[in-house]
């Protein structure tokens, strides 16, 4: 037996899959964001190009608009924190903490459950105590305690990559209450086994249920024929951090002879000089500002796509290069360990080894025409977790955790 739930996050999370998921089961009661679009707010370029692009990405075709309650004043601290662009900005603090309360109000006051993405769950859940309502927490990335402990290790490892790891929300007091989440939600989902692993570490016993996400097929479409560069192209995308492993992958790419391979990094954000400082040999190409096609055709001329974090909560890029038919390096601390095989569709390693990941590369470096087709191989194993998958799976699931006594 299901119940419409009431459910929250900010921006266009997941791309709306999960309260898409919601919707098509008749099962969405409300979706509380900080700014939601009409469609023809989405479509119309009347305010210029810079706010239709916020538009669109903020509207989904499938979630009509009066099921979406938004709030000003999210938006407001949604909008200044972009002046002060840090992932611990008190701005986005205030935003999280203010659509937590208005989703949990809201959850009273029409007597349905809340599912609330972990930045948005403590305050709401809180406000929900004694009230009889289900609590869902989707956990989002592995837990906050053990990320931080996680995180002070690898400063000790690695000294350099202070200034990065620092910059993690994680290591942020302003995020301490999250931390509590867990203790008070009757059901938890996530989209990894890693980030379940986290939640067992800190001593979670709520009902946990993993539900890996998916990938638009037809969007990260196949490539068929081999990369055509020279150089044999390792591929990143995202902010360069230590928290995705950056002076590991760094460090693997500086044991090959100068102009034998090139790492092409796919971001929108700064490098940060301290993070890459004692690399300066290795052949870096940024490319920025591409939209999900533009990348997705890009990516398919690289060898390979790295992706070695310390953490990470899944890793999309994982299965949008797997989709694409290019093959994936990762590590055991992100959604590809319950994904790839390793060498049959993609490679797993463990975290923080510079041996380990550089094995892997001058084995692809040697073998191109074999990599590729361990690449065919991951796209086949990307059919397997399509968007409309994902919708079916956290939906069981959310059924599962509401009636669980």
């Amino acid at each position: 037996m299901s119940s419409p739930a009431v459910i929250v996050f900010a921006g266009p999370r997941d791309r709306y899959e999960s309260a898409l998921a919601l919707q098509e089961n008749q099962a969405l009661e409300a979706l509380v964001t900080e700014a939601y679009f009409s469609k023809f707010w989405a479509q119309t370029n009347l305010l210029g190009n810079y706010f239709h692009r916020f538009a669109s990405h903020r509207h989904h075709r499938d979630i009509p608009s009066p099921k979406v309650t938004t709030s000003l004043i999210s938006l407001y601290h949604v909008m200044a924190a972009r002046f002060k662009p840090r992932k611990n900005c008190p701005h986005l603090h205030a935003s999280d903490r203010n659509l937590s309360i208005l989703a949990a109000k809201l959850a009273i006051e029409r007597q349905v459950p809340l599912v609330a993405y972990s930045y948005y769950a403590s305050a709401g859940f809180k406000l929900m105590e004694n009230t009889g309502l289900k609590k869902i927490l989707f956990q989002v990335h592995p837990h906050g305690k053990f990320l931080r402990e996680l995180f002070t290790a690898e400063i000790e490892k690695c000294p350099e990559a202070r200034s990065s790891i620092m910059e993690e929300t994680e290591m942020s007091p302003l995020y301490d209450d999250n931390n509590d989440s867990f203790t008070q939600a009757d059901g938890i989902i996530c989209a990894s086994s890693f980030t379940k692993l986290s939640l067992n570490k800190v001593g979670s016993s709520a009902p946990t249920a993993v539900v890996n996400y998916g990938v638009d097929i037809e969007l990260f479409s196949p490539r068929t024929s081999f990369p055509l560069a020279k150089i044999f192209t390792v591929g990143f995308i995202g902010a360069l951090s230590q928290r995705k492993g950056a002076r590991y992958l760094l460090g693997a790419l500086a044991k090959f002879s100068k102009g034998s391979i090139k790492l092409i990094i796919y971001t929108r954000a700064a490098i940060n000089k301290e993070l890459i400082k004692g690399f300066e040999s290795v052949e870096v190409e940024v490319r920025q500002g591409l939209n999900d096609k533009q990348l997705a055709e890009d990516i398919k001329q690289c060898d390979i796509m790295a992706l070695p974090s310390i953490a990470e909560g899944f890793g999309l890029v994982i299965l949008e290069s797997m989709a694409c038919g290019v093959p994936v390096l990762c590590t055991t601390s992100t959604g590809g360990l319950d994904i790839i095989s390793h060498r049959q569709d993609g490679f797993v390693v463990q975290p923080g080894s510079v041996d380990s990941i550089y094995e892997i590369l001058d084995w692809g470096h040697r073998n191109r025409h074999e990599l590729f087709q361990v690449g065919q191989a991951a796209r086949k194993k990307a059919e397997n977790f399509t968007w409309a998958s994902y919708r079916r799976h956290f939906f069981a699931s959310y059924c599962e955790l509401i009636n669980k006594k």
